[in-house]
Protein backbone atom coordinates (compact mmCIF):
# COMPACT_ATOMS: atom_id res chain seq x y z
CA UNK A 1 0.00 0.00 0.00
CA UNK A 2 1.33 2.91 -1.02
CA UNK A 3 1.68 5.85 1.59
CA UNK A 4 -0.37 8.64 1.25
CA UNK A 5 1.12 11.69 -0.38
CA UNK A 6 2.12 15.21 1.54
CA UNK A 7 0.74 18.55 -0.11
CA UNK A 8 -0.80 21.77 0.92
CA UNK A 9 -3.74 20.29 2.39
CA UNK A 10 -1.86 18.49 4.73
CA UNK A 11 -0.51 21.87 6.37
CA UNK A 12 -2.05 22.24 9.78
CA UNK A 13 -4.06 25.57 10.66
CA UNK A 14 -1.30 28.29 11.84
CA UNK A 15 -3.11 30.46 13.74
CA UNK A 16 -0.91 32.24 16.54
CA UNK A 17 2.33 30.71 15.07
CA UNK A 18 4.78 33.56 14.25
CA UNK A 19 7.18 32.01 11.61
CA UNK A 20 10.53 33.85 10.44
CA UNK A 21 11.50 33.13 6.24
CA UNK A 22 14.43 34.72 5.18
CA UNK A 23 14.98 35.53 1.23
CA UNK A 24 10.96 35.92 1.71
CA UNK A 25 10.37 38.11 -1.39
CA UNK A 26 11.10 35.46 -4.21
CA UNK A 27 11.72 32.05 -5.43
CA UNK A 28 11.55 29.78 -2.64
CA UNK A 29 10.52 31.75 0.26
CA UNK A 30 7.74 33.54 -1.19
CA UNK A 31 6.44 30.07 -1.81
CA UNK A 32 6.54 29.12 1.82
CA UNK A 33 5.39 32.66 2.78
CA UNK A 34 1.51 32.42 0.84
CA UNK A 35 1.71 28.68 1.96
CA UNK A 36 1.66 30.10 5.47
CA UNK A 37 -0.20 32.76 5.35
CA UNK A 38 -3.15 30.59 4.13
CA UNK A 39 -3.13 28.84 6.91
CA UNK A 40 -3.26 31.46 9.43
CA UNK A 41 0.23 32.22 10.53
CA UNK A 42 1.66 35.61 11.43
CA UNK A 43 5.25 35.87 8.85
CA UNK A 44 7.56 37.61 9.11
CA UNK A 45 9.36 38.64 5.54
CA UNK A 46 13.20 38.86 6.26
CA UNK A 47 13.85 40.10 3.01
CA UNK A 48 17.42 42.05 2.04
CA UNK A 49 15.19 44.84 -0.03
CA UNK A 50 12.26 46.33 1.90
CA UNK A 51 11.14 47.62 -1.28
CA UNK A 52 10.91 43.83 -3.32
CA UNK A 53 9.77 42.92 0.77
CA UNK A 54 6.87 45.51 0.06
CA UNK A 55 6.19 44.08 -3.26
CA UNK A 56 6.17 40.45 -2.35
CA UNK A 57 3.66 41.13 0.18
CA UNK A 58 1.42 42.72 -1.50
CA UNK A 59 1.12 40.54 -4.72
CA UNK A 60 0.84 37.58 -1.30
CA UNK A 61 -2.31 40.39 -0.02
CA UNK A 62 -4.06 39.99 -3.71
CA UNK A 63 -4.51 36.58 -2.74
CA UNK A 64 -4.67 36.73 1.00
CA UNK A 65 -6.44 39.72 1.69
CA UNK A 66 -6.21 38.74 5.40
CA UNK A 67 -2.73 37.90 5.50
CA UNK A 68 -0.79 39.10 8.31
CA UNK A 69 2.68 39.56 6.94
CA UNK A 70 5.54 42.13 7.79
CA UNK A 71 8.72 42.82 6.06
CA UNK A 72 11.80 43.64 7.85
CA UNK A 73 14.90 44.64 6.39
CA UNK A 74 17.73 41.82 6.63
CA UNK A 75 21.39 41.67 4.75
CA UNK A 76 22.62 38.03 5.27
CA UNK A 77 26.12 39.14 4.08
CA UNK A 78 26.98 41.30 7.11
CA UNK A 79 26.93 40.77 10.48
CA UNK A 80 25.71 44.21 11.34
CA UNK A 81 22.43 44.12 9.42
CA UNK A 82 21.76 40.24 11.11
CA UNK A 83 22.47 42.00 14.66
CA UNK A 84 20.35 44.97 13.79
CA UNK A 85 17.21 42.86 12.70
CA UNK A 86 17.82 40.24 15.81
CA UNK A 87 17.59 43.47 17.82
CA UNK A 88 14.65 44.60 16.70
CA UNK A 89 12.78 41.27 16.04
CA UNK A 90 13.41 40.64 20.07
CA UNK A 91 11.88 44.34 21.08
CA UNK A 92 8.83 43.37 19.14
CA UNK A 93 8.35 39.64 19.21
CA UNK A 94 7.92 37.28 22.42
CA UNK A 95 7.98 33.91 20.83
CA UNK A 96 9.54 32.61 17.32
CA UNK A 97 7.59 28.86 16.19
CA UNK A 98 9.39 28.62 12.99
CA UNK A 99 12.82 30.10 11.91
CA UNK A 100 12.61 28.96 8.02
CA UNK A 101 16.82 29.70 6.62
CA UNK A 102 15.54 29.70 3.17
CA UNK A 103 17.28 32.91 1.66
CA UNK A 104 20.65 31.85 -0.42
CA UNK A 105 22.81 32.80 -3.47
CA UNK A 106 24.24 30.60 -5.89
CA UNK A 107 27.24 30.02 -8.10
CA UNK A 108 28.01 33.51 -7.81
CA UNK A 109 31.62 34.96 -9.32
CA UNK A 110 34.30 34.96 -6.40
CA UNK A 111 33.78 37.99 -3.69
CA UNK A 112 33.10 38.22 -0.08
CA UNK A 113 30.48 39.51 2.11
CA UNK A 114 31.10 42.99 4.40
CA UNK A 115 32.75 40.89 7.05
CA UNK A 116 35.24 39.48 4.44
CA UNK A 117 34.05 35.36 3.69
CA UNK A 118 33.75 34.25 0.58
CA UNK A 119 29.86 35.45 0.18
CA UNK A 120 28.08 32.60 -0.92
CA UNK A 121 28.99 30.35 2.27
CA UNK A 122 28.72 33.41 3.85
CA UNK A 123 24.93 34.08 3.20
CA UNK A 124 24.05 30.41 2.74
CA UNK A 125 25.72 29.42 6.31
CA UNK A 126 27.79 31.85 8.22
CA UNK A 127 24.94 34.36 8.30
CA UNK A 128 22.26 32.00 8.88
CA UNK A 129 24.95 31.03 11.71
CA UNK A 130 25.09 34.22 13.08
CA UNK A 131 21.01 34.70 13.02
CA UNK A 132 20.21 31.18 14.36
CA UNK A 133 22.66 32.01 17.12
CA UNK A 134 21.38 35.27 18.28
CA UNK A 135 17.91 34.23 18.12
CA UNK A 136 17.74 30.73 19.53
CA UNK A 137 17.30 31.71 22.93
CA UNK A 138 13.68 33.53 22.00
CA UNK A 139 13.20 30.07 19.66
CA UNK A 140 14.04 27.74 23.22
CA UNK A 141 11.69 29.23 25.07
CA UNK A 142 8.97 28.55 22.41
CA UNK A 143 6.92 25.98 22.84
CA UNK A 144 7.09 22.92 20.12
CA UNK A 145 9.58 25.52 17.94
CA UNK A 146 11.61 24.69 14.73
CA UNK A 147 14.10 25.89 12.51
CA UNK A 148 14.51 24.33 9.59
CA UNK A 149 17.50 24.95 6.83
CA UNK A 150 16.98 24.82 3.51
CA UNK A 151 20.14 22.74 1.69
CA UNK A 152 20.33 21.50 -1.91
CA UNK A 153 20.91 18.33 -3.66
CA UNK A 154 24.21 20.25 -4.57
CA UNK A 155 25.60 19.45 -1.27
CA UNK A 156 26.57 15.95 -2.55
CA UNK A 157 28.98 17.24 -4.61
CA UNK A 158 30.64 19.35 -1.64
CA UNK A 159 33.91 18.85 -0.04
CA UNK A 160 35.10 20.41 2.93
CA UNK A 161 38.71 22.08 3.16
CA UNK A 162 39.32 23.70 6.41
CA UNK A 163 42.74 24.72 4.82
CA UNK A 164 41.70 26.96 2.31
CA UNK A 165 37.53 26.66 3.41
CA UNK A 166 36.98 30.30 2.12
CA UNK A 167 39.35 30.09 -1.14
CA UNK A 168 41.12 32.69 0.65
CA UNK A 169 41.74 35.65 -2.62
CA UNK A 170 39.86 33.09 -4.83
CA UNK A 171 42.25 30.70 -4.67
CA UNK A 172 41.15 27.09 -6.03
CA UNK A 173 37.75 29.10 -6.16
CA UNK A 174 35.37 27.66 -8.38
CA UNK A 175 31.54 28.97 -8.31
CA UNK A 176 29.80 25.24 -8.37
CA UNK A 177 31.72 23.93 -5.50
CA UNK A 178 31.62 27.08 -3.55
CA UNK A 179 28.29 27.10 -3.62
CA UNK A 180 27.95 22.90 -2.96
CA UNK A 181 30.32 23.34 -0.37
CA UNK A 182 27.99 26.13 1.55
CA UNK A 183 25.08 23.12 0.86
CA UNK A 184 26.84 20.92 2.59
CA UNK A 185 27.66 22.97 5.62
CA UNK A 186 23.95 23.59 6.15
CA UNK A 187 23.56 19.91 6.52
CA UNK A 188 26.62 19.63 8.64
CA UNK A 189 25.36 22.57 11.24
CA UNK A 190 21.25 20.82 11.21
CA UNK A 191 22.43 18.03 12.30
CA UNK A 192 25.25 19.19 14.93
CA UNK A 193 22.78 21.74 16.18
CA UNK A 194 20.21 19.13 16.75
CA UNK A 195 22.69 17.32 18.81
CA UNK A 196 23.39 20.19 20.65
CA UNK A 197 20.22 20.71 21.67
CA UNK A 198 19.89 16.99 22.37
CA UNK A 199 22.25 16.76 24.92
CA UNK A 200 20.62 20.17 26.61
CA UNK A 201 17.77 18.32 26.57
CA UNK A 202 15.91 21.23 25.66
CA UNK A 203 12.36 20.73 22.77
CA UNK A 204 13.72 22.14 19.88
CA UNK A 205 13.78 20.37 16.22
CA UNK A 206 16.09 21.14 13.52
CA UNK A 207 15.06 20.14 10.25
CA UNK A 208 16.21 20.39 6.83
CA UNK A 209 15.07 20.20 3.36
CA UNK A 210 16.03 20.88 -0.40
CA UNK A 211 14.12 21.89 -3.43
CA UNK A 212 14.94 19.52 -6.16
CA UNK A 213 16.06 21.29 -9.28
CA UNK A 214 13.41 24.73 -9.00
CA UNK A 215 12.78 27.26 -11.18
CA UNK A 216 13.67 30.09 -9.72
CA UNK A 217 15.83 33.01 -10.13
CA UNK A 218 18.96 31.59 -8.13
CA UNK A 219 20.43 30.46 -10.87
CA UNK A 220 20.68 32.91 -12.70
CA UNK A 221 24.29 33.27 -12.55
CA UNK A 222 24.47 29.85 -14.25
CA UNK A 223 26.71 30.47 -17.97
CA UNK A 224 25.08 28.29 -20.03
CA UNK A 225 26.70 29.22 -23.34
CA UNK A 226 25.86 26.58 -26.53
CA UNK A 227 24.93 23.85 -23.79
CA UNK A 228 21.68 25.84 -23.08
CA UNK A 229 18.92 23.98 -25.26
CA UNK A 230 20.52 20.90 -23.55
CA UNK A 231 20.16 22.49 -20.32
CA UNK A 232 16.29 23.55 -20.58
CA UNK A 233 15.71 20.04 -22.08
CA UNK A 234 16.58 18.60 -18.48
CA UNK A 235 15.46 21.09 -16.63
CA UNK A 236 11.75 20.57 -18.27
CA UNK A 237 12.12 16.80 -17.51
CA UNK A 238 13.34 16.59 -13.52
CA UNK A 239 12.49 20.34 -12.46
CA UNK A 240 9.43 21.63 -11.13
CA UNK A 241 8.48 25.12 -9.92
CA UNK A 242 9.30 27.31 -6.95
CA UNK A 243 5.20 26.56 -4.92
CA UNK A 244 6.56 22.80 -5.14
CA UNK A 245 10.62 23.59 -4.52
CA UNK A 246 9.19 25.26 -1.42
CA UNK A 247 7.04 22.08 -0.35
CA UNK A 248 9.64 20.08 1.75
CA UNK A 249 11.23 22.98 4.17
CA UNK A 250 7.71 23.54 4.63
CA UNK A 251 6.96 19.83 5.48
CA UNK A 252 9.69 20.19 7.37
CA UNK A 253 8.34 23.11 9.66
CA UNK A 254 4.45 21.79 10.30
CA UNK A 255 4.11 18.62 9.62
CA UNK A 256 3.04 17.14 12.98
CA UNK A 257 4.72 13.89 12.59
CA UNK A 258 7.88 14.94 11.66
CA UNK A 259 11.12 13.93 13.71
CA UNK A 260 14.19 15.78 14.57
CA UNK A 261 16.98 15.60 12.68
CA UNK A 262 15.18 14.88 9.27
CA UNK A 263 15.60 15.51 5.81
CA UNK A 264 13.02 16.23 3.23
CA UNK A 265 13.31 16.35 -0.70
CA UNK A 266 11.20 15.74 -4.01
CA UNK A 267 10.16 12.20 -4.41
CA UNK A 268 10.65 11.92 -7.79
CA UNK A 269 13.70 10.91 -10.00
CA UNK A 270 17.12 11.92 -9.17
CA UNK A 271 15.61 13.95 -5.95
CA UNK A 272 14.39 16.83 -8.69
CA UNK A 273 11.17 17.11 -8.80
CA UNK A 274 7.52 15.93 -6.78
CA UNK A 275 6.18 15.97 -3.51
CA UNK A 276 8.03 16.19 -0.21
CA UNK A 277 9.39 13.11 1.35
CA UNK A 278 11.94 12.13 4.04
CA UNK A 279 15.24 11.69 2.00
CA UNK A 280 19.09 10.74 2.65
CA UNK A 281 21.93 13.47 2.75
CA UNK A 282 25.37 12.23 1.64
CA UNK A 283 27.82 10.39 4.32
CA UNK A 284 29.44 13.66 4.36
CA UNK A 285 27.19 15.42 5.80
CA UNK A 286 26.84 13.64 8.73
CA UNK A 287 30.71 13.97 9.47
CA UNK A 288 30.67 14.86 13.28
CA UNK A 289 34.20 16.22 13.50
CA UNK A 290 33.31 18.28 10.62
CA UNK A 291 30.36 19.76 12.21
CA UNK A 292 32.46 20.46 15.02
CA UNK A 293 35.30 21.74 13.57
CA UNK A 294 32.65 23.79 11.19
CA UNK A 295 30.86 25.25 14.52
CA UNK A 296 34.13 26.57 16.21
CA UNK A 297 35.18 28.06 13.47
CA UNK A 298 31.73 29.83 12.54
CA UNK A 299 32.06 31.00 15.70
CA UNK A 300 35.50 32.43 14.91
CA UNK A 301 35.01 33.97 11.84
CA UNK A 302 31.48 35.73 12.94
CA UNK A 303 32.69 36.88 16.65
CA UNK A 304 29.69 35.68 17.91
CA UNK A 305 28.98 32.59 20.60
CA UNK A 306 26.13 30.14 19.63
CA UNK A 307 24.72 29.34 23.26
CA UNK A 308 22.70 26.80 23.55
Amino acid sequence: MKKPKWNEENIPDLSGKIILVTGANSGLGFEAVKMYAKKNAQVIMACRSLDRGQVALEEIKKESPKANLVVMELDLGSIKSIKRFTFMFLNEYDKLDILLNNAGIMTTPYGVTLNGIEQQQGVNHFGHFVLTALLFDIIKNTEDSRIVNISSIAHKFGKMNFNNLLFDNGKGYSPAFAYARSKLENLLFTYELQRRVDKAGLNVKVLAGHPGISHTNLGRHIKRGFQNKVFEFFMKIYSHDAYFGAMAGVRASVDTMAQKGTYYGPRGVFGGKGLPVVVKSSRKSHNKDDAYKLWDLSEELTGVTFTI
